[in-house]
Parts: structure tokens; sequence; C-alpha cells
């Protein structure tokens, strides 16, 4: 037996570290995006790819064969609205198979009509319960801030009806600490004991993340900047957002047993080379 002794404290993962290890990275299936990622990211990273009305979700799914045969990770979004019926959703799980991809992300997506019957994540969810497939893992969306569309109680009766199929929650961008952890307090006592993915942006140019957190209701969020004076005047006076302070203030409640929280999930708005920048120097914090 080789012993070895404990590591001293200061040897030991702060726990910002031990949040961001393993730490997921969103990409928009845009022209060039794979050789980005393989140009930023070790082999093995996982990679979620989006899916919205305007690329289309065979887009995506190209996008996520090409990153899976790259050596990546992949976690494909499946955008329930853009799935026209059972036939299309078999043929996209034997695409998912065959390259080798274990695990989907299932949200009702942004079309605002549906192109099937499918019309949210919960009708895609039932659908793949009755069908066979090879995904081991399925992540659903949260939102601690609301969604601009859906109603607070719309809301939880969709993560009670998602919970029996899924094994975790990705957040909504959101830029309050307290907010987050009120949510997921508040998701618990109402029965919802999925481990929770924290959405958190990457290091992404302050005026798109200040128009996409609009666009996708966290405007509470930034308005919550507004009324802090410091972080508001760092946001304004770099060109890209650190998330250094935000994923601190969330580090520290890592280890409460009752937010159950499993790492973050980075936007990165495909700025995935500073995103993983700076990634590797928050790790040495």
């Amino acid at each position: 037996m080789n012993w070895q002794p404990a590591p001293s404290a200061s040897e030991r993962p702060s726990q910002l570290a031990r949040l961001l290890s393993g730490a997921r990275f969103e990409v928009i299936p845009l022209t060039g995006v794979t050789e980005k990622v393989r140009g930023a990211l070790p082999s093995g990273t996982t990679v979620t790819v989006t899916c919205s009305p305007h690329y289309g979700i065979e887009r995506s799914l190209d996008t996520a064969e090409h990153l899976s045969a790259a050596g990546f990770t992949v976690v494909p979004h499946l955008a329930a609205r853009m799935v026209s019926g059972r036939d299309h959703l078999e043929r996209i799980l034997e695409r998912l198979q065959l390259a080798n991809i274990h695990e989907a992300f299932v949200v009702g997506g942004d079309a605002s009509v549906p192109v099937g019957t499918f019309r949210d994540a919960g009708d895609l969810l039932d659908a793949l319960a009755s069908l066979p497939h090879s995904l081991e893992r399925i992540g659903v969306g949260g939102y601690p801030e609301g969604h601009p569309l859906v109603g607070e109680a719309a809301l939880l009766e969709a993560l009670r009806r998602k919970q029996p199929h899924a094994h975790y929650i990705v957040t909504q961008l959101c830029f309050d600490a307290d907010a987050l952890t009120r949510w997921i307090r508040s998701i618990r006592q109402a029965g919802i004991n999925l481990p929770v993915v924290v959405g958190l942006p990457g290091c992404v140019e302050r005026r798109k993340l200040a128009e996409v957190s609009l666009q996708v209701g966290v405007g509470a969020s930034l308005r919550y900047l507004a009324r802090h004076r410091r972080e508001v005047v760092a946001f304004a006076r770099s060109r890209t957002y650190d998330p250094t302070a935000l994923a601190g203030v969330i580090a520290a409640h890592r280890d409460e047993p009752d937010l159950r929280l499993q790492g973050v999930h980075l936007f990165t708005f495909n700025q995935v080379e500073v995103t993983q920048s700076w990634l590797r120097g928050a790790l040495l914090l």
C-alpha cells in the first residue's frame, strides 16, 4: 500500500477551483467554431452546442458530430419546437448514437411556432422516454430570474414534469448570486432535487453580453449590477466581462448540501480562447 500524507490546506484546491473544475463550454454552431474549439480546448473537454431557429437543428447536429469526431465530449441542445415529430426524433437519436454522443440538453427552443407536435421540453422528454436511445444523461434548463414569456408557476410546474426524465439542471445567465441561491432553495422546497450546473458568462464582450442578457430576460440581474457601483464601473471600463468575482461568490456556496451545485456551464458566445485563458487562471486562485 502506497501511503501519502493528506494535502495541506495550502495544497488543497480552493472552493473556486473545485467549482470550476470540469467546466462546460457552450458554443454557437457558426462557421469555423470547430476549429476555434480545437485550437483552444484540450481533447475531452465538454462542449455544448446551441440550437436556434436561425441556424436550424441540423446545423447543431452537424457541429456536434464534428466536435465529437475531434475528441470532445459533446452535448447538443435539442430544441423541442424544432423537431418535426417522432420520426424526426428517431433520426436525431440515431445520428447521436453513431457519433458517439451520449448526452443531450433538452430545451423548448426559441421558435415562435413549433414545426411539429412538440410544444416544449416536457413533450420531447416524454417522447424520449418512450424510445430506445443511447443517451446516458439529459440536462434541462432552469431560470433563476424567470423567463420573459413564461410565468413563475408555469416554470415550476415544467420542472416538476421534466424531473423524472432529467439528470441535472443548467441555469440561465444570472449575475446575482443571491438570486441564484434563493431560486435553488425555492425549487428544493418545491420538491425539485436535481443537481444544478450554474450558468456563468465567459469572458464575453460586454456589449454582446448586455444585449443577450436583456433578450433572455435577465434584465433584473443587470439592474443588480447597476445597484453595485464597484461592479458596474468595472463592467463599463473593460471591453470584456470578467466572471471571477461572481464565480467566487457562488463558489462560497459550493459545499452547501441542499444546493447540490455540480459545476459550471460557461456561455462563451464563441469567445472560446479568451474564456479558456480566464479559466486556466481562475483554477489557480
